[in-house]
């Protein structure tokens, strides 16, 4: 009788785990950054400027119903400067007293959507900190509306 009491209680955590939990949306972030300039993939900034993230918005060709960001958590050198929960994302990092070389700027937001499963979006930029403007190659060809940016999904637990 208890083996019966539990497959009866085991029998609904059957029925949930066979839904399709891993339906993600395709998704293009468009993160607008000022007061750098990119060459070859890598951000340029000379020390003591200020570097900005002007804006950052998602769209969706498979979610037509709606999706949205959850905010935004902002890492430099993978540790966590600042975390905003207001359209349109602001940030601006101070590089005073950064050294120069190369750094890691991470943003990662979390993404819903309806009719689909909440996911993390993670966005890196690698990050070059130069003494003058002179270091700075010349900056590549101005970039499409929405540039390719490569969104790397885990879902939320």
């Amino acid at each position: 009788m208890k083996k019966l009491f539990y497959l009866l209680f085991a029998l609904p955590l059957f029925l949930i785990s066979c839904d399709d939990d891993n339906k993600l949306p395709d998704i293009q972030m468009n993160v607008e950054i000022s007061g750098a300039t990119k060459s070859d993939g890598v951000l340029y900034i000379v020390q003591g400027e200020t570097l900005t993230i002007d804006k950052i918005t998602v769209s969706s060709t498979s979610a037509t119903k709606g999706i949205a960001l959850g905010g935004a958590t902002y890492y430099w050198d993978y540790y966590p400067v600042a975390t905003t929960n207001t359209v349109p994302y602001t940030m601006s990092i101070e590089t005073g007293n950064a050294p120069v070389g190369n750094h890691l700027l991470q943003i990662e937001c979390p993404v819903f959507a309806v009719d689909y499963s909440a996911a993390v979006a993670v966005l890196t930029y690698k990050v070059k900190i130069v003494e003058s403007a002179d270091e700075i190659p010349s900056p590549d060809a101005p970039a499409p509306e929405t540039p390719e940016v490569k969104a790397q999904y885990c879902l939320l637990y």
